[in-house]
């Protein structure tokens, strides 16, 4: 087995064509928002690229919370944004909900790895839990690991440097040979958190509660997996 970190369109290319185990990562924020959701006992996630398509779902779901972002900030109407701190301070209104969740990158590059044999969403919060989970289905499948940067949806990959620090975080916890990856970013994970180029818009908004949330380690043992794909949307509930 081997582990490869790969930057955004490149990264789900490469799942698709080894049939890997993926594991998104998009940092700041939706795999950490993700985790948090079913860390805070969401029941099921269905994650969708377009707010178009959310609404048309929740008119099939009326029970389910809407929650996702467009240029960082909560798309009207939704629930709660793409926060992984608004949905710790809501966890009693999340707990036993199903979420229809988009995002302007993480959703779609979810949506995007639907050859690889399995897909995780991971990053620093999750680290350890992701590494073990994303191992254990490599090994039964005789599959290689790749972690997707998510970076930015249409942009380079300059707008990836948190989601490449965070891979290498959960990458340096499996014990296997990395074959290939960018450069680690470095200094302290905050710090390369704060300075990136999407955290620095997320300060300019002022969410630096989550910025900060979503530069620790291990903070929860929750692990988002895709249990289905339907069309234009797939199912992430919590691995066992």
């Amino acid at each position: 087995m081997s582990v490869s970190i790969a930057i955004g369109e490149a990264g789900c290319h490469l799942a698709n064509e080894l049939q890997a185990v993926a594991i998104v990562v998009d940092a700041l924020r939706a795999s950490a928002t993700m985790a948090a959701l079913l860390h805070c006992g969401a029941r099921e996630i269905w994650v969708v690229a377009e707010v178009e398509e959310a609404w048309r779902l929740k008119e099939t779901m009326p029970d389910a919370l809407l929650v996702g972002e467009r240029q960082s900030v909560k798309v009207a109407g939704f629930d709660f944004s793409n926060s992984p701190t608004e949905i710790l301070q809501a966890s009693e209104l999340v707990q036993g909900r199903r979420v229809i969740f988009t995002s302007t990158t993480g959703a779609r590059r979810l949506l995007a790895c639907r050859q690889a044999a399995a897909i995780l969403v991971g990053t620093t919060v999750n680290a350890t839990a992701v590494a073990r989970v994303a191992k254990e289905r490599a090994e039964k499948e005789r599959r290689p690991i790749v972690l997707i940067a998510s970076g930015v949806w249409g942009e380079g990959d300059e707008w990836a440097t948190e989601d490449v620090a965070a891979a290498w975080v959960i990458a340096e916890r499996m014990n296997l040979p990395i074959v290939q990856a960018p450069n680690r970013p470095e200094g302290e994970l905050a710090k390369v958190f704060a300075e990136s180029q999407h955290g620095k818009e997320l300060l300019a908004l002022s969410l630096n509660a989550d910025v900060e949330w979503c530069a620790q380690v291990d903070v929860v043992t929750v692990v988002p997996q895709v249990v289905a794909l339907e069309g234009a949307m797939a199912l992430v509930k919590a691995a066992s």
